[in-house]
Parts: C-alpha cells; sequence; structure tokens
C-alpha cells in the first residue's frame, strides 16, 4: 500500500505575496455601479468599437486599445479581445441570420502571439461568415 503524503505548509510569505498581487490588479475593489447593470459587457465594449464597413456575410471594425480593457501588464486584456471576437461573429451572423432567430456561437479558438499595448489607436478586425 502506497504512504499518503500530506501538503506542506504555504509559506507565509507566499500567502503575502498572492495578496499583493490580487490587491494591485483591482480583486479586492468593489465592481463600479455602471457594471452591474445588465448587459454592461455591451457597454463596456462598445466604447471601444468603431463600425467600418458593414456588408452581406462581412463585418469590418476597429477597436481603440483604452484602460477599462488591458490587463495587468498595460497591454490587451485577453478577454475583451475573446469578447469583441464574440461580439464580431456574432454580429456578422446577424447579417445573414433573420433576428428572430437566436444566435449561439459554439466555439471559439484564439491564439494570442502579443499584446496591443495602452494608447494605440486601433486595431483593425474583419470578420467574415463563410456558408
Amino acid at each position: 500500500m502506497a504512504q499518503q503524503s500530506s501538503a506542506k505548509e504555504v509559506d507565509p510569505e507566499d500567502v503575502s505575496k498572492v495578496i499583493v498581487f490580487l490587491k494591485e490588479v483591482g480583486a479586492s475593489s468593489s465592481i463600479p455601479d455602471d457594471c452591474c447593470t445588465n448587459d454592461s459587457y455591451s457597454n463596456i465594449l462598445g466604447r471601444h468599437i468603431k463600425v467600418h464597413k458593414i456588408q452581406r456575410g462581412r463585418l469590418i471594425c476597429h477597436l481603440s486599445v483604452k484602460p477599462a480593457i488591458l490587463n495587468f501588464f498595460g497591454g490587451i486584456h485577453g478577454g475583451a479581445i475573446a469578447a469583441f471576437s464574440e461580439r464580431m461573429a456574432i454580429a456578422c451572423a446577424r447579417t445573414v441570420v433573420a433576428e428572430d432567430k437566436e444566435i449561439f456561437l459554439g466555439e471559439l479558438g484564439i491564439s494570442y502571439l502579443s499584446a496591443a499595448p495602452h494608447n494605440v489607436s486601433s486595431f483593425h478586425f474583419e470578420h467574415s461568415l463563410i456558408v
């Protein structure tokens, strides 16, 4: 029978470092009221998106990199890119699917190569629907 080992105690210095990190990234802050409303997700993203061109099955937008969508390191947050990509895919699909039909993005794959730094004027996003 194999001998079981118990977990080691966590070093108090490591605990302290984690607590400091969480405070620095705002994990202990309260959520602002404007982020607690229905679909605040769209309000946060919508402030950064500019539609350039809409065609049947094609959508071109620009995304501005501003503080609200930055990560702790000052680059655009991967979650913001994923949320924006999801909204782009659904909006593009909406150009060919009737409004009375429900749309659900079943899968989204993103490869993050590098983060855009703060104050980049905008990113060019193009999404085409292949039918």
